[in-house]
């Protein structure tokens, strides 16, 4: 399934744009700023970069949060609603089961919503950064700054659990059997049951075989684990795993369109996992997009903004970007 040889949808703030791949690249090249000029931008000391974060799929409709307490539905012709929320803080993560939907984000903020309208600040006891937030059978899991691990089993009651790690706890992730977190400082934590965590640290284990890294983001599929980030020298990082214990780094490699091998250089950001295909979509700096199927060598690369793109999901046949500048990208499979 390739999305090269569909076409690209991009929504900007003024409405609706339909392209073939050929046309979408002049555009931007024509159009939008430059990467020199974004990285201008953070090297003055913007870093709160404003747009959306996070994206999960909620009663037949795109759900989306980010930064200043924003929340809004997205269709799947790229619209957007806005829903009112007297939140300001930045909205990092959510997830939905059913009609709950719970959304964590900056200084302690967990909001609790029974309907995908109406939402309530829970009181999380903390005012740590929470950055991700997961469900492992009934039992909800969000991490936040500072190795500090809260559960709920309503979304509404929170307790908090201290681990030793050295870094912030970026993301989590669980199915009905296991949970899995990552750190900032490139430690993994483990657990069966939400409550007992096993830590270990990769570059400590991987020291004098792979880069040491970053990790930005976990994701668990039925048979197979993927943490994504950075090396201590940038370049992006992706591993897998089986079990959690025994990982493996991903080649990212490519042909550009004129045939030449290139290798991913933006720094991914998320993932959506195409079952049907059995290839994940990494979501990247810069408005890049990589896919990376089951072969090796057979991984493509499309640049469909130059907004970087914070988080990404797949349905049947689209796949939903969202990101810097509250961006909105659509490709359809």
């Amino acid at each position: 399934m390739s999305f090269l040889l569909n076409n690209i949808i991009l929504i900007l703030a003024g409405g609706l744009i339909y392209f073939t791949p050929a046309q979408a690249l002049l555009f931007f090249e024509a159009h939008n700023r430059s990467q020199a000029e974004f990285r201008d931008e953070r090297a003055a000391g913007d870093t709160d970069i404003k747009g959306y974060r996070d994206i999960v799929l909620y009663n037949g409709q795109f759900l989306a949060v980010g930064t200043d307490g924003r929340i809004d539905y997205i269709s799947n012709s790229g619209e957007t609603t806005a829903v009112a929320s007297t939140c300001k803080n930045n909205l990092n993560c959510l997830v939905s089961r059913d009609k709950i939907v719970i959304v964590v984000g900056d200084n302690g903020t967990i909001l609790f919503s029974s309907d995908g309208q109406v939402f309530t600040r829970a009181e999380s006891g903390t005012d740590k950064h929470i950055n991700g937030i997961a469900i492992n059978n009934e039992l909800l899991i969000a991490g936040a700054d500072k190795g500090t691990i809260l559960i709920s089993n309503n979304g509404k009651n929170w307790n908090s659990i201290h681990l030793e790690v050295r870094g912030n706890i970026v993301s989590v992730a669980a199915n009905d059997s296991f949970c899995i977190g990552v750190t900032d400082s490139g430690e993994i934590i483990r657990s069966y049951d939400g409550l007992n965590w096993e830590i270990s640290d990769y570059n400590k284990e991987y020291s004098g075989y792979n880069k040491s890294c970053i990790f930005n983001k976990a994701f668990l599929t039925k048979n197979r684990i993927f943490i994504i980030g950075t090396h201590d020298d940038g370049t992006p990082a992706v591993l897998f795993s089986s079990l959690g214990n025994v990982w493996t780094e991903r080649s990212l490699t490519y042909n550009d369109d004129h045939g030449m091998p290139r290798i991913l250089s933006n720094k991914p950001n998320d993932l959506a996992y195409d079952q049907a295909g059995d290839q994940i979509f990494l979501a990247c700096d810069n408005g890049e997009i990589l896919s990376l199927p089951s072969c090796t060598k057979c991984n493509e690369s499309v640049t469909i903004s130059t907004n970087d793109i914070y988080g990404i999901i797949l349905t049947e046949n689209l796949l939903l970007s969202v990101g810097e500048g509250f961006s909105v990208n659509i490709l359809r499979l």
